[in-house]
């Protein structure tokens, strides 16, 4: 008996120090986006640094949920403060998990979730850029296990996503200053996870999807998904509204989403598509950055009538619209807008 209690003592301690030493080695190697357009390190590993019970709305989703929704925006126009917490091509059981480590810190009356992962097949599941890039910043908790554990197809698989240093430890050539002096405890995003996409001259066209009224039916994995989150924010008490951001969806996607908005019927959700709605939010195709992201001007525009839609269903929203921080931060935005109108 004395025996394997000092085992289990001398592993403890040896896994104790293990991680001590192995920790600070993994976050030197892991790869970091900090600066420019794409600086999602700062956006979700910046979340972790936010007050508690600072968001009054959350925004959940792929990159078309960050390229969307303009938080400085929304607060300039209504005083309510909100964070988008969402990563490129995010299936829907990350955005699961996203949700949980949110709660565990922020209680929003309101959960706005981007239903595109929806509509991306779920077999084979994702490439390492895609999966990585929404586990990386996620802090260690059993959330993230689970979430390793749906998002990969074998037990290796599961504990690099775990344990990155297995991906990138062969980044120790292209270490810079910035990797020997990161801190995580630092990291902010002035932006509140939106991305600021800037103009691009070329000139993407909305398909036309109007009259189309058929379903087709999700993957079985994201129908799952779908509706456990569904089922998670009603059982915290959390509103919820699922949208499909305007994207320029095809005809076989448009499909897809009338299954989204189905499902979000029988639990009473509400559901809006606003691909439908273009002419009422003044979109046109020389405001997307590419064929499926609206550039900053149009995230603009879409912003401002998402904030009448907001203010129209959840009039009680608590707002705060005297934040000294927050009125510099939108003092930036609303100047960086401004310089993509100038010649």
């Amino acid at each position: 008996m004395k025996k394997n209690i000092r085992f289990l003592i001398s592993a403890a301690a040896f896994l104790l120090v293990f991680g001590l030493l192995f920790a600070p080695l993994k976050e030197l190697v892991c790869r970091k986006s900090l600066t420019g357009t794409w600086d999602m390190t700062n956006k979700i590993g910046g979340f972790y640094n936010e007050p508690e019970d600072s968001f009054e709305v959350m925004y959940f989703g792929t990159s078309h949920a960050y390229a969307a929704f303009s938080p400085l925006r929304i607060w300039e126009k209504t005083g309510v403060k909100s964070y988008v917490f969402a990563t490129q091509r995010q299936p829907l059981w990350a955005t699961y998990a996203y949700m949980v480590d949110a709660l565990k810190t922020q209680s929003p009356a309101l959960a706005v979730v981007d239903c595109r992962g929806a509509l991306e097949p779920s077999e084979g599941l994702y490439d390492d850029g895609v999966t990585y890039s929404f586990m990386d910043d996620l802090p260690f908790s059993w959330n993230k296990v689970r979430l390793a554990w749906v998002s990969a197809e074998t037990m290796e698989g599961r504990a690099e996503l775990l344990c990155n240093f297995v991906k990138y430890h062969g980044r120790w050539t292209d270490l810079t200053e910035t990797d020997y002096t990161f801190d995580r405890s630092a990291l902010r995003d002035p932006y509140r996870g939106y991305v600021f996409l800037p103009v691009k001259e070329e000139v993407f066209h909305r398909p036309v999807i109007e009259g189309i009224a058929d379903s087709a039916p999700l993957d079985e994995k994201n129908g799952y998904w779908l509706r456990k989150i569904i089922e998670l924010c009603q059982k915290r008490g959390v509103g919820l509204w699922l949208v499909k951001t305007p994207s320029n969806l095809g005809a076989a996607e448009k499909k897809l989403v009338n299954t989204v908005e189905r499902i979000a019927a029988e639990y009473g959700v509400p559901f809006d598509d606003f691909n439908e709605r273009y002419t009422e939010i003044g979109l046109s195709p020389e405001l997307f950055f590419d064929a499926h992201h609206m550039d900053a001007r149009g995230a603009a525009k879409f912003t401002d009538f998402f904030v009448t839609e907001l203010a129209a269903r959840y009039p009680a929203l608590a707002a705060d619209p005297q934040d000294a921080a927050w009125a510099a931060d939108a003092d930036a935005y609303e100047a960086a807008l401004q310089a993509l109108a100038q010649p």
